[in-house]
């Protein structure tokens, strides 16, 4: 009986280089992507949204895009950090981003805690040229007390406009982008 030790490193060495340059591939086109873009929000939102239909994206291959293309974890915007803090795979499906959570998560951002459901969906749309996180399903701010579902996010650089529901009424909060 013959060992295939030395088969199975070199297989694994390739199946490493594959990946790597997989990995680097998403780096160039997510660095590609922001210096191109208004703002590092849209960058990456863009970036989800130009991925292929149905294709899966790792959470730690998604930590690793983001922590090369920024080059540092404190220059990742604080959307970006709440959407993949706790992210396990995130999918496109046409204009629909699907993030799957490893688990349910609370989050601080800014003055506001911000609840995480296992799964959190958004529609990508245009509102008046500007880009808009619509249709949000998994993200809930609390409020003095009160648990409000996020509605929407407008894009509108150098801010972030928060809608929430409030029965009837849509109050809005503003967040830096930074």
């Amino acid at each position: 009986m013959s060992c295939s030790c030395s088969l199975k490193d070199k297989l694994n060495q390739k199946l490493f280089a594959k990946l790597h340059n997989i990995e680097a591939g998403l780096v160039d086109r997510a660095r590609g992507i922001l210096r191109t873009a208004g703002d590092p929000v849209s960058a990456v939102i863009r970036f989800l949204h130009e991925r292929p239909e149905e294709a899966s994206l790792k959470g730690l291959v998604m930590h690793y895009v983001l922590r090369e293309t920024f080059g540092d974890e404190e220059k990742i915007p604080g959307l970006i950090k709440l959407f993949t803090g706790h992210v396990s795979e995130i999918i496109r499906h046409a204009n629909v981003i699907d993030i799957i959570n490893e688990h349910p998560a609370v989050e601080r951002w800014g003055k506001y805690l911000i609840k995480q459901k296992e799964r959190i969906k958004f529609e990508i749309a245009k509102e008046r040229e500007l880009l808009v996180l619509k249709n949000i399903v998994g993200l809930i701010a609390v409020e003095q007390g009160m648990d409000l579902p996020v509605d929407k996010i407008s894009v509108q650089p150098p801010n972030l406009i928060v809608t929430v529901k409030l029965g009837l009424l849509r109050p809005q909060r503003v967040f830096d982008i930074a």
